[in-house]
């Protein structure tokens, strides 16, 4: 019977460890916060840039925009903007970014761009001049990884839900 006990305990307890680090893998994800607009005005042929903003907790950054790769074939996951009009109505545009910092990488034995802190993405998106009056949701993902002065996160794809207007 005390064997039953004990093996009960042991379920009990390996639970409560397994919640706590599902806990911290959740938590850890809230590290990077992204925003943009849930939806914008655009008038047929015209572009508008859509800010994409970034908010990182301290100690934290993402990898670059631009992919480098080092002599082994290997380097950071890039921060990527993933956007997918599926009814051809609107073109996107390249994302322009603020310039990021360099520094030399051991791990990756090469320089590597980051970012930290707060920052703002712009997206250019063009309707075609014949586009007609409509509303169209658009799949906005951006990709990135996380990292700090001791290790990095899995690579992250957060959808932003993202509405255009058809003026």
């Amino acid at each position: 019977m005390n064997k039953n006990y004990l093996l009960v305990y042991l379920i009990i307890i390996s639970f409560f460890f397994t919640k706590k680090s599902l806990f911290s893998a959740e938590k850890e994800a809230n590290h990077c916060k992204i925003t943009a607009p849930s939806k914008i005005s655009i008038k047929p042929g015209k572009t508008v840039n859509v800010p994409i903003k970034f908010k990182l907790d301290k100690s934290w950054h993402i990898y670059g925009f631009i992919s480098a790769i080092n002599k082994e074939g290997i380097g950071p996951q890039q921060t990527d903007i993933y956007y997918n009009d599926t009814t051809g109505t609107i073109t996107p545009g390249k994302p322009s970014y603020p310039k990021p910092k360099t520094k030399y990488d051991e791990a990756f034995e090469m320089d590597v761009d980051s970012y930290s802190g707060s920052f703002t993405c712009i997206l250019p998106l063009t309707a075609k001049n014949d586009a007609a009056k409509s509303c169209i949701t658009i799949p906005l993902e951006i990709t990135y990884q996380l990292c700090d002065g001791n290790m990095c996160l899995a690579p992250t794809t957060v959808p932003i839900p993202f509405n255009i207007i058809i003026q």
